[in-house]
């Protein structure tokens, strides 16, 4: 069997599997039991024990239940509310001071979980109702929202972005840091959008005096940095000791899940029972992780017996074209997949197939990877079939039509892609704070 044979069955089977609504783990174990069998013989099996071994033993794998954790912990602090009122105040009166509220509040929430699903809906339940009923347009809020669902898995400390430093071989605390100014472009981009906007088309915008008041207590600004500042305490405690050098993540994810515990006290929502049911979901949550992620790695060696990998490397090497070309291609074909399937699934099917090929192009390891992550996140608001925006249809009231999401969506789809090649364009602006760190 030739190598692009091999390589074209195996990703035809999986993805097949994947779209007829199999569990990606499932999906993974037959791809890897019919791969084995074929390419190794049966006397291979036992692969699959050394896979499992090698994921529960890899060290930087131990941050991933730690921020599972921690994000269950935050999200169950009731202080989402609170985020949104804080907010709101301090934003004042800018033109399209909702929309900006939005696009800051996942910016916060991604920062606390770093699941885009979470965040839209979360949004999509609390805060899309608010915007339409302080008279925000109905498609441009859908568009802040469903654009503040991609920064979450960008904006550290992400759970994908852990992952994927992990598969990719790189150091997480490096890949965490380089995903904050990423973040901050494109968070910026978006809400300059909105504001954008609404001073073109001031009827767009939230009613100006009643916004203020409606729905949203008066208070001082003095009390409004007050209610934000025990999140940005706990936001501290785990970006600010990876930056500074004083912990390694699975430290500073220990440190901030003491933190969470420490704020839920101080918004009297700490229960026993809430502990117990955040742990209990971060355990189920992290357990289909790390069996997603062994199966994934036999996969990556089943592509290396057959001969895909190699044989991958050698067409990439005899292309005579440019490589700016060939990341093109990569980035398309990535932001495709994503549309269809989800964003770990994508991610442990590509990375093992990728990793060779950008070695050979000769592209700096941690921009390549952050500009694959911020890529996935954006296949999964992209029409027709972008998954996160069926989420928001699931959480939006029932006269939201899909049709009306799609155009939502695309404008969104348009400002991050010019992000992305202002990235291509100025790489410094993802390795700049990484190389910060190491030269301190």
């Amino acid at each position: 069997m030739t190598w692009w044979i091999a390589l074209a069955a195996t990703f035809g089977l999986l993805l097949l599997l994947l779209g007829s609504g199999l569990p990606v783990f499932a999906g993974f174990l037959v791809v890897n039991l019919i791969g084995v069998l074929i390419v190794m013989g049966p006397q291979a099996i036992g692969l699959f024990v050394n896979s499992v071994l090698d994921t529960a033993s890899t060290e930087a794998l131990v941050a991933v239940p730690l921020y599972m954790l921690l994000g269950e912990l935050l999200f169950r602090t009731g202080g989402v509310e609170i985020l949104y009122s804080a907010l709101n105040r301090l934003i004042g009166r800018l033109p399209g001071r909702l929309y900006v509220v939005a696009i800051a509040l996942s910016a916060m929430l991604g920062a606390i979980s770093g699941s885009a699903m979470a965040c839209v809906a979360m949004l999509g339940r609390f805060v899309y109702p608010t915007m339409i009923a302080q008279g925000c347009d109905r498609k441009l809020s859908i568009g802040m929202i469903l654009a503040g669902a991609t920064l979450d898995p960008i904006i550290p400390p992400s759970i994908l972005a852990i992952i994927l430093a992990t598969l990719a071989g790189l150091s997480v605390g490096d890949f965490l840091v380089a995903g904050i100014l990423p973040g901050l472009l494109l968070a910026g981009a978006f809400a300059a959008y909105a504001v954008v906007r609404t001073v073109l088309d001031p009827s767009l915008d939230a009613r100006s005096a009643a916004a203020l008041q409606e729905g949203v207590p008066v208070q001082p600004l003095s009390a409004a940095l007050l209610q934000l500042l025990p999140f940005l305490l706990v936001i501290f405690l785990v970006l600010g000791l990876i930056m500074l050098g004083v912990a390694q993540p699975t430290e500073a994810a220990a440190v901030g899940i003491i933190g969470s515990l420490l704020l839920s006290v101080f918004y009297r929502t700490f229960s026993w029972r809430m502990v117990a049911t955040a742990c209990r979901g971060a355990a189920i949550t992290t357990a289909t992780v790390l069996v997603i992620i062994a199966f994934a790695k036999l996969f990556s060696q089943i592509l290396s017996f057959s001969g895909a990998t190699a044989g991958l490397i050698d067409l990439v090497s005899h292309l005579e074209t440019n490589r700016w070309i060939v990341f093109g291609l990569i980035m398309l074909t990535i932001w495709v997949i994503c549309m269809l399937i989800d964003e770990l699934a994508v991610m442990l099917i590509a990375v093992p197939v990728f990793i060779p090929v950008i070695t050979h192009l000769g592209f700096d390891p941690l921009w390549f990877w952050m500009m694959f992550l911020i890529n996935l996140t954006l296949g999964g608001i992209t029409p027709p079939i972008g998954y996160t925006n069926f989420i928001f249809k699931s959480v939006a009231p029932p006269d939201v039509r899909m049709g009306e999401i799609m155009r939502a969506a695309w404008p969104i789809v348009g400002i991050a892609a010019l992000c992305i090649v202002i990235m291509c364009l100025f790489p410094g602006i993802v390795t700049w704070l990484p190389e910060q760190m190491h030269a301190r």
